[in-house]
């Protein structure tokens, strides 16, 4: 084998980082090392992996290429080893579920402490990434399954419904929008909007209905929470498409009022995400029943 996890490990710190030294700072170790390290790799493969400049370093084709494998041959790896140390120690097993900022905020918690509490020789490992992503790693075996928004339709990949969320327009209270029972986004579409990250499947939502108008984004900020879409809201920056329950913590925070949509896609549903091609191991199979059952 041409590297080892090692490498893996300061080959994907430089990539974030953008920088050997950051880096090394990072890994506790010393840049010449790291610098090393990275030679190494780029002779072992006859190309470069990097382009290293005054300010940085910035990844080549080969680079970007090599970045995702390797975060995904990391991944496998620590899932192998957490769960083996887990049988070992008398567990059953571990569940790695990625989720969007809504099913974490709105439906998982109260799911999760129901099914522990039945099951606790299982261990949850849960994190929160847009959908985008979180289909994109359900398909290469990152997580065991997903719970995501409305997306385009991806291979390898089934959508199960899940639960349903409510959509509404948030915007500062004293926001003409703000004495409105409830809106078209017709009459919305032209305003200017916060945005979540482009691949997050209300973003999807958004300029979906956006074109549906006849009428262009006006996205002028973009942030990666709901608490800080609030924040931009409140600052009137723009006003916002948000799930309702999600955001109850800071209507009253940032002195915002909420405005029901009309339109039939603002029922949001929310699905599953899970691969076409192999079987869950026990343990996931377990807890996916268990959401499928409370779902119901």
């Amino acid at each position: 084998m041409r590297f080892d996890f090692k490498d893996l490990e300061l080959f994907i710190a430089v990539a974030d980082a953008g920088s050997i030294a950051r880096a090394a700072d990072r890994c506790h170790t010393v840049a010449s090392a790291v610098s090393k390290r990275l030679s190494d790799l780029e002779e072992s493969f006859g190309t470069a992996l990097f382009t290293r400049g005054a300010r940085g370093v910035e990844l080549t084709p080969g680079g970007h290429a090599f970045l995702v494998k390797a975060r995904r041959l990391l991944a496998q790896a620590e899932q192998l080893d957490e769960e083996v140390q887990k049988y070992s120690a008398g567990s059953r097993g571990q569940v790695r579920v990625f989720a969007n900022m809504s099913a974490i905020v709105e439906f998982l918690p109260k799911l999760l402490a129901l099914f522990l509490e039945k099951h606790a020789d299982i261990h949850v490992h849960l994190e929160q990434h847009v959908s985008g992503q979180i289909a994109i790693a359900v398909r290469e075996n990152v997580a065991d399954f997903g719970i995501v928004g409305e997306l385009p339709i991806l291979d390898q990949l089934l959508m199960q419904p899940f639960r349903r969320d409510q959509l509404v327009v948030v915007a500062p209270q004293d926001h003409p929008l703000a004495k409105r029972s409830s809106v078209s986004f017709s009459d919305v579409a032209s305003s200017p909007f916060v945005g979540l990250d482009a691949s997050s499947s209300l973003h999807y939502v958004l300029a979906t209905a956006v074109a549906e108008c006849g009428r262009q984004l006006d996205l002028r900020i973009r942030v990666a929470s709901f608490d800080a879409a609030c924040a931009m809201v409140a600052a009137k920056l723009g006003i916002a498409v948000l799930p309702r329950l999600a955001i109850d913590p800071y209507i009253e925070a940032f002195s915002l009022a909420t405005i029901p949509l009309t339109d039939a896609w603002a029922d949001r549903q929310l699905f599953i995400c899970l691969r076409s091609d192999q079987p869950l191991h026990p343990a996931a199979q377990l807890l996916l029943d268990h959401l499928r059952r409370e779902a119901s």
